[in-house]
């Protein structure tokens, strides 16, 4: 079950990585792609061969401990954002959503609602549901590192043109963190709802970044 698992993990991310960066298909067919890789098929596994119980339901508590959290991930990644922008290529992003992503003014609003509220519970699904709770009862510290290094590896195809090589790094090792804290409040939790919350946090941070200092909304 930890191969197939792993196997089938690494494959979809690493298609993805071609459909994003080789490729360079525009993200309304990158999320065609990325629905079934990581939502519809992980389920449909799940269902016929693996039999995880994904839990969706959090204590009062929880649902508390997880929004604080989720704002403390936003003004984190405001203030990690302001300290380190002058090392960022802001140009290549605003080029980047709009040639490659072919994001248009028409259509942002649509696909950053769609990102903060749709896309951050497919990832959460795929990396904390699919991998991280498959794994967790067979190998807890396997479960902890694949989710998190997976998620992390899986955004190089989102930024690579974003940043410079040393950038990059520290935004992998940054993202690696994340994953595992994410993890972390899934597995005290016992509910992927809890890192959904949490990705929900940093995507709105990521928004209010691009509509302020970026100009990518605008």
């Amino acid at each position: 079950m930890i191969k197939k698992i792993l196997i089938y993990s690494i494959l979809s991310v690493l298609l993805l990585y071609l459909v994003e960066q080789i490729i360079e298909i525009p993200y309304i067919y990158k999320t065609l792609i990325k629905v079934p890789l990581f939502l519809i098929i992980p389920f449909m596994l799940n269902r016929v061969l693996f039999h995880v119980k994904m839990k969706f339901k959090m204590s009062q508590k929880s649902v508390v401990y997880a929004l604080l959290m989720s704002l403390l991930m936003l003004a984190f990644i405001i203030m990690t954002f302001l300290v380190t922008k002058q090392f960022i290529h802001i140009d290549n992003i605003v080029i980047d959503i709009q040639s490659r992503m072919k994001i248009s003014k028409g259509i942002i609003v649509i696909a950053a609602v769609y990102t903060v509220f749709v896309n951050s519970f497919i990832e959460e699904y795929f990396f904390r549901g699919f991998i991280f709770q498959g794994l967790i009862g067979i190998n807890k510290p396997l479960a902890f590192v694949a989710s998190s290094l997976l998620f992390a590896i899986y955004h190089i195809g989102v930024f690579y043109t974003w940043f410079s090589l040393p950038m990059m790094c520290l935004a992998l090792i940054g993202l690696f963190i994340g994953g595992l804290i994410f993890s972390f409040f899934v597995y005290k939790t016992k509910s992927v709802l809890a890192s959904y919350f949490i990705h929900i946090g940093a995507d709105i941070a990521i928004m209010i970044i691009g509509v302020i200092w970026i100009g990518v909304f605008t």
